[in-house]
């Protein structure tokens, strides 16, 4: 702001009048280097007063000279204190300069000088507000009272203060003062419906919009605004309709291009999201923000490698952007190479040390490597900037259960929930911890809450199949096999995670008994790929006495054809059918090392147990468990055996060692009932019968239902 010599200087030497004349035209005219000189020059001429500098500095102010324009501001307050409008003019410079301590001492004594000033009040609540100075604030923009009389937009100045003070509610109230008396106003709706937007009460928002849009049809920045509160509401196709009207009013409007893949981002509706990023992108190419949501698009879509490059052009923009950085160093990490993420998370650190994101992921790769301790210090420290991050919290619980510190794990875990009581992946980790700390009713609980958070999502997300996966393992330690058995269906049906689903299914379905395959699941284990998968399959289909459907499974599978599992399979497949010295023909086409492996060894000792060689059968069966101690098929195997042998003792031992394994297994007990019986220890058989029923039970089965399953 400029202003003129007072006649109390016409005493002033003549040439530096003139000159300063000359300096105000030129500024008028916005020739302001020239200006400047013309104010120099009188200066040096003599004429040197606080009008004279004020002028100067709102030269070089208009320059963006801003630290020299402050020198003269300050140089004009020193010859005269109660210079006003140089106290006024030094605050705006200190305010473009982001110093607002400076700005808020200089406005504030332009406001004690001249209190009719509306700016000195505004700007000193603006300076507040900056420093988060929100009662002073408050206070100030106050004094604007005064002047809504005789011009009632102050009104809407008002507004604006307060929303950047934090007094929402009372910005709200100051644009419906000014509606009531202006309410074909588009601004005041305008603005009514952002500070609505800020508040949260999205409904109002698009109803101030809608009526601005009726005033103003033609209005892209309302469109685009009604879009973004229709989309935070949770209405998509609405708001896609606003930002598709204000691109219709202008195709090159940018903000709306963004906020329309912001949405489809946000909707999950990536492919979508990353056309409009895009289109956004070829109107200005320098928004670092695009880029980095182009890249977090890629990313989200799996497309890792491909989202790289996007983030590279987001640091290209801006070297200092640190969350693109840290961008890059997580999409190594989603690709397995945590060591060449680190240094991506450092340069974030770098840039910013009290990045917490930056500090998690980079504790997250450390771990990911086997550094556990130091990945573990930094998620700490990630949680000290940011308690408030779900993700964080779950990776510390993962981390100390690494390091075995199960009640850390917990503790941890919960904290992730109590965050955030829909974080799905959080309910799956709890339940992996209470089941490792053997609490399976409250793990089976966790894995149900999981799916529960999921129950509106896609259930044939990893995420989600690994949940249903996991309580089917839980349901089958509680003793619930019927339950498990539908757990691991579901999985299986999707025709994903066969290589985790058909072994836990063929597992629980052995124990059921239940070897009927509907139609539907047995089209889908026959999709599976999996070699191992797929002579598990075989096996299952061998114990069900689908004897060719198992070998046609085999088959098909070329790569099984002299795979030693195969051999094994096919071995057994022979033996059912009776042909046992074709079964000991395949067992010789195994190489030497596959024919001391664990599986081949048991598959021996049933063959000799079904030829009658129950001598050999025993000693295989000693080896087997002596390879495996916590192999309950092999243990039990081996007291069966013992018992047709007559050698009741060892039977009875043998079947001991198996309940401990396992207490939910029923054959060690009727194992034990037969001896004892043997043995003439009635009341002891009676006891053991009556606890393999109880088992049994546990399954929905009798025992009459596997009377042949051993020996009478």
């Amino acid at each position: 702001m400029n202003q003129t010599l007072s006649s109390s200087e016409e005493d002033t030497p003549q040439t530096g009048a003139e000159l300063f004349e000359l300096g105000n035209s030129e500024y008028d005219a916005g020739r302001y280097e020239r200006a400047l000189e013309m104010f120099d020059r009188a200066i040096s001429s003599g004429l040197a007063n606080e009008v004279v500098f004020n002028n100067k500095g709102t030269s070089l102010d208009a320059m963006g000279r801003f630290d020299e324009a402050i020198n003269a501001y300050e140089e004009a307050t020193r010859m005269n204190p109660s210079y006003e409008l140089a106290w006024h003019n030094l605050g705006n410079s200190y305010f473009i300069q982001e110093m607002y301590d400076e700005s808020a001492r200089a406005y504030s004594r332009a406001a004690r000088t001249n209190a009719s000033r509306k700016e000195n009040w505004s700007g000193l609540a603006a300076s507040y507000a900056r420093l988060g100075m929100a009662k002073k604030a408050k206070d100030a923009v106050g004094h604007l009272d005064v002047f809504v009389d005789q011009d009632p937009s102050v009104l809407l100045l008002q507004a604006d203060l307060y929303v950047d003070s934090g007094h929402l509610e009372l910005a709200r109230d100051k644009c419906m003062q000014y509606l009531a008396k202006h309410a074909d106003d588009v601004q005041g709706h305008m603005r009514l419906g952002n500070i609505y937007h800020e508040l949260g009460e999205y409904n109002s928002a698009i109803f101030s919009y809608s009526r601005a849009s009726k005033l103003d049809p033609e209005n892209k920045e309302l469109w685009n605004n009604m879009g973004y509160s229709s989309f935070a509401k949770g209405y998509l196709e609405r708001a896609l309709e606003c930002f598709d009207k204000a691109i219709a009013i202008d195709p090159g409007y940018k903000q709306a291009w963004y906020n329309k893949g912001y949405a489809f981002h946000g909707a999950d509706r990536l492919e979508e999201a990353v056309s409009c990023y895009r289109k956004a992108i070829e109107l200005d190419p320098l928004d670092r923000v695009l880029w980095n949501n182009l890249g977090n698009a890629l990313y989200n879509l799996g497309s890792y490698a491909d989202s790289i490059p996007r983030f590279v052009e987001a640091i290209r923009v801006d070297p200092d952007y640190e969350i693109a950085w840290n961008n890059i160093g997580n999409a190594l990490e989603k690709m397995g190479a945590f060591v060449e993420a680190i240094p991506y998370h450092d340069k974030s650190l770098e840039i910013d040390p009290t990045f917490d994101y930056a500090l998690y992921a980079k504790g997250v790769c450390l771990s990911s490597i086997g550094e556990l301790e130091r990945g573990y210090d930094l998620i700490l420290d990630s949680l000290d900037l940011n308690p408030n991050y779900d993700e964080a919290w779950r990776a510390k619980a993962n981390v100390a259960m690494q390091l075995g510190r199960l009640d850390d794990s917990l503790s941890a875990v919960e904290q992730s929930l109590a965050v955030n009581p829909e974080f799905d992946e959080g309910w799956v980790l709890r339940g992996e911890i209470l089941s490792a700390t053997g609490d399976l009713q409250g793990s089976e609980a966790s894995f149900r809450a999981a799916l529960e958070c999921l129950q509106d999502s896609d259930l044939s997300t990893t995420s989600a199949l690994m949940a249903v996966l996991r309580r089917g393992d839980v349901l089958a330690r509680l003793g619930k096999f019927e339950e498990s058995n539908a757990n691991y269906e579901s999985v299986v049906l999707t025709g994903k995670l066969d290589f985790a689903s058909v072994p836990r299914l063929i597992k629980v379905r052995r124990a059921l008994g239940k070897w009927d395959l509907s139609e539907a699941l047995r089209k889908s284990l026959e999709q599976t790929s999996d070699v191992s998968v797929r002579t598990e399959l075989a096996e299952f289909l061998l114990d069900a006495g689908q004897i060719m459907y198992a070998e046609r499974v085999l088959e098909e599978t070329s790569k099984l054809q002299n795979a030693p599992p195969a051999l094994l399979v096919k071995a057994r497949a022979r033996a059912l059918k009776g042909d046992l010295d074709g079964a000991a023909k395949f067992l010789g086409y195994l190489p030497g090392d596959a024919s001391r492996e664990p599986a081949t060894v048991k598959f021996e000792a049933e063959l000799l147990e079904s030829r009658g060689d129950l001598a050999g059968a025993e000693s295989a069966y000693s080896k087997r468990v002596s390879m495996s101690p916590s192999d309950i098929h092999a243990v039990v195997s081996l007291a069966r055996v013992q018992l047709r042998m007559g050698r009741y003792d060892a039977a009875i031992q043998n079947a001991d060692l198996a309940i401990g394994i396992d207490r939910r297994e029923w054959e060690p007990h009727k194992i034990k009932a037969d001896a004892y019986s043997a043995l003439g220890e009635l009341e002891d058989s009676r006891s053991e019968l009556a606890r393999a029923r109880a088992k049994l039970a546990l399954m929905g089965m009798k025992l009459e239902d596997v009377s042949g399953s051993v020996s009478s």
